[in-house]
């Protein structure tokens, strides 16, 4: 619990001391998402998500998200996965500008995560998660760009049967020989309410804040985002 502390503590020390900096632009995102899990057998599931992520102010599309995973469980609290991400970004990411063009990313990634059961109410879980990002190039071919590693802490909280409240905070780092300023790109933290009215089916409401550190290493987004999931899971 102690190494936990010292992550959340890092995290959030990290986060505000960025935020105090200049040059901050702020947006506000709308996100909707579906999400399946499909299981196969008691060891292995595949996960699909598709993504639509627009700004409210003014109106448009920012990315489109397509993530795919196979997830095998290892033990009790622990499971990996491997997966892969269609990400198409919409430039420039201002939302007052109405012609733009789409570049599309992709990345090959891998997932580790495991779930510590406090009490049969309360639950944290890691998430690690490193992907190796491929950029769009003007010809249409794709060229490697770095690597990002992804740590997640999450607590979930069950009041009554079919509820769960979270609250996560998740750091993004990049790790690569062409990334100088933004080694630190992004900070997210939020909570959410998820409603499981129905064995396999349920919905997700929630909130963040999306902090990124551009490549000028000065500059930064501040996105409020509002999201909607719909969970769907196949036997």
């Amino acid at each position: 619990m102690r190494k936990i502390y010292i992550v959340v503590f890092f995290i959030i020390f990290n986060h505000f001391e960025l935020k105090a900096q200049k040059k901050i632009e702020n947006q506000e995102l709308l996100w909707l998402r579906y999400f399946l899990k499909i299981n196969l057998n008691d060891s292995y599931k595949i996960r699909q998500e598709f993504e639509e992520r627009t700004y409210w102010f003014p109106w448009r599309q920012h990315q489109l998200v397509s993530r795919t995973h196979l997830e095998r469980k290892l033990n009790q609290n622990w499971n990996a996965a491997i997966g892969f991400t269609y990400f198409v970004q919409s430039l420039p990411q201002q939302p007052q500008i109405t012609e733009y063009e789409n570049q599309i990313e992709l990345r090959p990634q891998f997932e580790i995560a495991t779930l510590q059961e406090i009490t049969s109410k309360i639950s944290i879980n890691h998430r690690y998660w490193s992907e190796f990002r491929f950029f769009e190039q003007p010809n249409g071919s794709f060229k490697y760009g770095n690597i990002r590693l992804r740590y997640q802490l999450e607590f979930r909280y069950s009041p009554i049967k079919k509820i769960y409240l979270k609250i996560f905070d998740e750091i993004h780092i990049n790790v690569g020989n062409q990334i100088t300023q933004n080694v630190f790109d992004q900070n997210r933290f939020g909570g959410s309410c998820q409603y499981m009215p129905f064995k396999n089916y349920g919905f997700e409401l929630g909130y963040f804040n999306w902090f990124q550190q551009r490549n000028t290493g000065v500059d930064f987004y501040n996105r409020n985002i509002l999201r909607f999931t719909i969970h769907h899971t196949i036997n």
